[in-house]
């Protein structure tokens, strides 16, 4: 008999512990504590497993429509940050069943109600007194909900970088169509001068027009096809065209490029400069709709002089006018342009990185200058190879730097 009593207590016993393990499996039950120190990594981890538990208590088929992650100071205790995070969904049943599962829910777990007005409002907070996070949903639209969730103050290594919201690009690649704007205006004029020189048969002042139109364009920065077909007719190459130089679908300055380079007569360029002008026209017309995407613009800081390495620099992009040089200088033109508008995000996040690029760039500017001959651009292929590698050094310790924008500026939430 007492044999049996004692087994029966040690399995109390057993049962007893694996109780107390449950409870702390489960993420951040109100009649546990965590089972680790909190701290980053922690607070990371219990996010996703309050993410994950909140949403499977939601009796209706979710879709994400957003999600946002970041640290953010906590005002009663200086030097520390709570790990905020919030998603927004969309269930399909509407968001009443959301508040009143989430209710029940919480409240099994021991969840202290700090606000409760579902009702009048639209939202639900609570806080799990075992650990000091706090969740909530909030109402945002007919039919989307919000699930927030916050944990206690946490001491941080470093400050934190503030995170990079879709609207915060979106202003900068508002600039950068104003910018864009007022480079394709220029072009336009450029493309008339051209004209008038194409017209009057003068090769000598239509080339020095077509080089002006040419690194205007260059200066708008459209690498890596910005604006979709409209970017292949005004500065298109004609590599992979059926036809080579001599496909009609080969058009726009490498086109005029080629003929006034290849002694071809001046009176056939007009229809190809026509052309040209009206490409200008009709992207100016519709610049906003072909915009690229205010996500991608911080690619753009690399992806400019990455053509210009990868183009310019090797006679890809020459068709007799030997420009490679003269149009890395202007690409410079363009990411310094960009680097303007995505300024005060770089700073807000690290300062050092933008005096860096600057002098990256400044190395570029006068590796190129001093390859020139007097007021000329030689062409590439006619560089010293001492001259050649010290633009190439300079270029490539540029875009190591410049590839940093991209990363550092990516888009928190999708």
């Amino acid at each position: 008999m007492r044999n049996r009593r004692i087994l029966i207590a040690a399995a109390t016993a057993v049962l007893a512990v694996a109780a107390a393990l449950a409870v702390h499996l489960l993420p951040g039950h109100a009649g546990g504590q965590p089972r680790q120190p909190m701290d980053t990594d922690r607070a990371q981890e219990l996010t996703e497993e309050y993410r994950r538990d909140t949403v499977a208590r939601i009796p209706a088929r979710l879709s994400y429509a957003g999600a946002v992650r970041g640290y953010v100071a906590c005002p009663e205790q200086p030097g520390r940050y709570e790990l905020s995070s919030r998603f927004d969904l969309r269930p399909d049943s509407g968001p009443t069943v959301a508040f009143t599962a989430l209710r029940e829910h919480w409240k099994r777990q021991g969840y202290r109600v700090l606000n409760d007005a579902a009702a009048t409002n639209g939202q639900l907070l609570v806080e799990n007194p075992a650990d000091g996070f706090r969740l909530g949903v909030s109402q945002r639209a007919t039919r989307y909900i919000r699930v927030a969730i916050s944990s206690p103050c946490l001491k941080l290594a470093a400050p934190p970088v503030p995170p990079v919201l879709a609207q915060d690009l979106a202003t900068a690649l508002g600039g950068y169509e104003e910018y864009a704007a007022a480079r394709l205006a220029e072009l336009a004029s450029d493309v008339t001068a051209l004209r008038a020189a194409v017209s009057g048969g003068d090769i000598v002042k239509a080339r020095t027009a077509w080089l002006t139109a040419r690194l205007r364009w260059a200066r708008v920065g459209a690498a890596y096809g910005t604006f979709a077909d409209l970017a292949d007719a005004i500065g298109g190459l004609p590599q992979g065209l059926p036809g080579g130089t001599g496909d009609p679908d080969f058009t726009g300055l490498h086109r005029i490029e080629y003929g006034l380079w290849h002694g071809e007569d001046p009176a056939r360029l007009l229809d190809v400069v026509d052309r040209l002008a009206a490409d200008v026209s009709r992207l100016r017309d519709t610049l906003h709709e072909v915009l690229p995407a205010p996500a991608d613009l911080p690619l753009r800081a690399h992806e400019i002089l990455e053509d210009a390495l990868r183009d310019d620099l090797t006679g890809l992009t020459d068709f007799g006018g030997g420009a490679g040089l003269a149009a890395t200088w202007a690409g410079v033109d363009a990411t310094e342009a960009l680097l303007d508008l995505l300024a005060p995000l770089l700073d807000a996040r690290r300062p050092d990185l933008l005096p860096a690029i600057r002098a990256g760039l400044d190395a570029v500017r006068q590796a190129l200058q001093a390859a020139r001959s007097g007021d000329a651009w030689p062409a590439p292929d006619t560089l010293a190879p001492a001259g050649r590698r010290r633009i190439d050094a300079a270029l490539g310790g540029a875009l190591e730097t410049l590839a940093r924008v991209p990363g550092l500026l990516e888009v928190v939430g999708s």
